[in-house]
């Protein structure tokens, strides 16, 4: 028996049972499409957030209280310490490390603000506007804070367009909530649009004002920076300078947990944790696969035991075993690939508009 006439038979035979055809391959079309669009989703994340950091300098070291990799020598896991709280006398300790260059402490909270009868929930970050140089530089509208401002405050693009939607400019006077407290701002700058991951690591959502201010608003009178952002002189000096820190500190937080780290030790950990939860995605769509693969082998046994007749009737007209055993392999094989086909077909369509809804 030819190919052609193989291929022939099997066409007959698809369009005669249109349905069964249909549910066939639809486990294979299902199974491939989820590989598809999970490999896409995951890929696009962990492309996504990797450009996020590779725009990050290497040359800042940040300092946080709080950190599992804390302790050294004797800290034991099953006692962790509190986290560290951060005052000035800190901001001068990492100021004299060898090789530092700046040193910008900050404090951050959620707040609630409002503009025009209106309400939304935004990050505020408490600044020396002295130590935020690049900070200043990302400024499209207005200008950044001076140590002399007071209820003065910088905004993100997304508090200025997107948080209200409405346009706030500077001159604009907005009240933040924090708890029961409550002060009244005048905005007087904007920050330029960033680039999102989608992370959490984006700007845009971001308002700056002084330590004065925000301590009023916070009403802490213990007031505690909650980082710093350490700026060194030369990037390959960065893991000395951050153990030189590591251990000047200690001095004044014996029993507190802290830790320093970059941009690139966060995208070495962020990066494992996604590369897991591609390899996941992509082992959940193969199971799919596999289900469907099951699905059509299930349908051409049946398929076999269906057409015992047609079966004899080829013997009769000189077909051999091998043929027919050929034949129903072929027709297995196509249904798989075709299906296949549609699957990544369909796939791809779905991942490109996940894509463009992601922005």
């Amino acid at each position: 028996m030819k190919l052609p006439d193989m291929l022939e038979f099997i066409a007959v035979g698809f369009k005669a049972d249109r349905f069964k055809t249909l549910m066939s391959s639809l486990g294979i079309i299902i199974g491939v499409l989820a590989i598809v669009v999970m490999m896409s989703v995951g890929e696009g994340l962990y492309s996504g957030v990797s450009s996020q950091f590779s725009t990050l300098d290497l040359d800042v070291i940040r300092v946080m209280p709080g950190s599992a990799h804390f302790g050294g020598p004797g800290q034991s896991s099953n006692n962790p310490a509190e986290p560290a709280k951060f005052t000035d006398k800190d901001t001068k300790v990492l100021e004299n490390v060898v090789g530092v260059k700046n040193v910008a402490p900050e404090t951050s909270a959620s707040v609630v603000v409002a503009f025009r009868n209106t309400n939304a929930s935004a990050s505020l970050t408490g600044v020396d506007p002295d130590k935020e140089a690049d900070t200043k530089e990302k400024v499209e509208q207005g200008r950044f804070l001076t140590s002399s401002d007071y209820k003065s405050i910088v905004i993100g693009q997304g508090v200025s367009q997107e948080l209200f939607r409405m346009k706030i400019t500077p001159g604009n006077k907005i009240r933040l909530y924090h708890k029961d407290t409550y002060m009244d701002f005048t905005v007087v700058g904007v920050l330029e649009k960033e680039e999102s991951s989608g992370m959490g690591m984006s700007e845009n959502d971001q308002m700056y004002v002084t330590h004065k201010a925000m301590k009023e608003l916070l009403g802490d009178e213990t007031y505690n920076f909650g980082s710093f952002q350490v700026t060194v002189e030369d990037p390959e000096q960065v893991d000395n300078i951050i153990e030189k820190i590591k251990s000047d500190l200690k001095r004044y937080h014996k029993d507190e947990a802290y830790d320093a780290t970059t941009a690139r030790d966060m995208l070495s950990s962020l990066m494992s944790v996604l590369s897991m939860i591609k390899y996941a995605l992509a082992g959940i769509g193969a199971i799919s696969l596999v289900v469907g693969g099951i699905g059509i082998a299930n349908v051409m046994m049946l398929t076999v035991k269906e057409r015992i007749r047609e079966i004899g009737v080829m013997k009769a007209l000189g077909a051999t075993m091998r043929d027919i055993r050929m034949q129903y392999l072929l027709e297995a094989g196509v249904l798989g690939v075709v299906s296949s086909i549609l699957g990544i077909v369909i796939g791809v369509i779905i991942s490109y508009a996940i894509g463009s809804l992601a922005g």
